[in-house]
């Protein structure tokens, strides 16, 4: 016996219907649970589950360091001499501290340092132009020299006030006769500077040697032409190279001459007695300035020695 469709279709509704209601209807899903209620069923659920074994990370096995290859010794470098001050109390000579030229400029820095944190002036004068005069410095080194030395020595006296036991030299000039009243007269002023600037080792004189030349009155004026060169007191000592300039301004000879003096003394100490290059003078440094500070005590001693050195025999 077959069942009609609609029943079929009632039935298939129904009994769904009837057994959700049966199974919830005591089911609350609208109140959340308990905390009580939510520890029990987390219990539960921890107690149902299966337990997994926990195994240890696998860890790669790892190479032994390597150990670093041997460096090869690298020359053995000889730790730096200290610098000592040395024994003060015999009275230094111009000379003092030239032994230690071949330590460099930097050592003799550090001992001008030392000299001076012991209040030893004088030394420590000597030591700065050592700096100059025994070694090639740096540039820098060579500014904080020629700066030490400008600080220093006006503070302490002339290294000889003894007029007698100064060394002759003499600056000569030649030029045209109507230049000789003013050219004696700055040469004159700049013999007196060129002692002040020796510290009163050079006794300096000078001679003027002038020409009469016959000039057209409708010729060109031409600057007067001054040569100069320095020299030992007697008549065939041995002379530095002459230099000549143009005179374009009275006013400003005495200067010019000082210029070529510095630069006389300079090329000599040089060339001729092989000191190491004088510290050229800035373009707007005084000559007197430069002469002074740049050229050290030693030099001009050794510059009026050897321009009154004897002849070498033949």
């Amino acid at each position: 016996m077959r069942i009609p469709l609609p029943i079929s279709i009632l039935l298939a509704l129904v009994v769904p219907l009837i057994g959700w209601w049966l199974g919830t209807r005591r089911l609350d899903f609208l109140t959340p649970p308990s905390e009580a209620a939510l520890s029990v069923i987390r219990q539960q659920t921890a107690a149902a589950l299966p337990r997994a074994e926990i195994l240890p990370p696998i860890v790669a096995p790892q190479a032994p360091p390597t150990p670093p290859a041997p460096s090869s010794p690298g020359p053995e470098k000889k730790p730096e001499a200290a610098v000592e001050i040395g024994d003060l109390n015999p009275n230094p000579g111009l000379s003092t501290y030239s032994e230690l030229a071949p330590k460099g400029a930097r050592h003799l820095i550090e001992l001008a340092s030392l000299l001076e944190t012991a209040g030893e002036s004088p030394r420590t004068l000597l030591a700065w132009e050592r700096v100059l005069d025994a070694t090639t410095p740096e540039p820098p080194q060579a500014t904080a020299a020629l700066a030490a030395i400008q600080r220093l020595r006006p503070t302490l006296p002339a290294w000889n006030s003894d007029p007698a036991k100064a060394i002759p030299i003499v600056i000569h000039a030649s030029a045209g006769s109507k230049l000789e009243k003013p050219l004696k007269t700055s040469l004159e002023q700049a013999a007196r500077s060129l002692e002040q600037a020796s510290s009163g080792i050079l006794k300096v004189t000078v001679t003027v040697a002038t020409t009469r030349t016959k000039t057209k009155r409708s010729a060109p004026a031409v600057p007067a032409t001054v040569a100069l060169w320095l020299s030992g007191a007697a008549a065939k000592s041995p002379a530095t190279e002459t230099l000549s300039f143009a005179v374009t301004k009275p006013d400003t000879l005495q200067a010019d001459i000082l210029r070529r003096i510095f630069r006389l003394a300079g090329n000599h100490l040089q060339h001729q007695l092989s000191f190491p290059a004088i510290i050229a003078a800035a373009a707007d440094e005084p000559p007197l300035h430069a002469l002074e500070f740049h050229i050290t005590r030693r030099h001009w001693e050794q510059f009026g020695r050897a321009l009154n050195a004897p002849p070498a025999a033949p």
